[in-house]
């Protein structure tokens, strides 16, 4: 059984986190664009396409965000877009994860087993400063628009069953 697995409750659904990070990212990510692609490709997922075994598997909404974000920079690298602070590479690096590459493939056991330590409590920053009336103001704006808003959303999923 893997990792992800053991954390999440029996009421768990691959489903219903791709349609709640869908609607997230339909009306909050400011990229229209990449707005436009993630729902369709998560449309194509939820309508049993050929990405289908993502949702059979307990573990399937998590790796297909990560193939969707790998995709998505496979797509934009080089793009005049391109943040050069933060490059459009392939996560995780082999030089970060050796285990998840196998040649020009994927460990995907490895994959899960690297996000859920990468995301996971121990390595969570609380870098927001309260400004004494209440509210807070993150630090670190860029690099979290640099990140794909489902992978934020990821995050927070393996950070609430870790």
């Amino acid at each position: 059984m893997c990792v992800f697995c053991v954390c999440v409750d029996q009421t768990y659904s691959p489903v219903e986190l791709i349609s709640a990070i869908q609607g997230y990212v339909e009306h909050f990510l400011g990229c229209r664009e990449c707005a436009e692609n993630f729902g369709r490709g998560a449309s194509q997922l939820l309508g049993g396409g050929q990405s289908g075994r993502f949702l059979r598997q307990r573990d399937g909404a998590v790796m297909w965000l990560w193939t969707a974000h790998n995709r998505a920079n496979l797509h934009l690298r080089g793009d005049i877009t391109e943040d050069p602070f933060f490059p459009k590479v392939q996560f995780p690096l082999s030089s970060s994860c050796p285990a998840c590459h196998e040649g020009r493939s994927w460990n995907e056991t490895a994959v899960l087993q690297y996000l859920v330590n990468y995301y996971g409590a121990a390595n969570i920053v609380d870098d927001d400063i309260d400004n004494g009336a209440g509210m807070r103001y993150s630090c670190n704006c860029h690099a979290a628009w640099s990140l794909l808003g489902a992978v934020i959303l990821l995050q927070l999923l393996l950070v609430a069953c870790i």
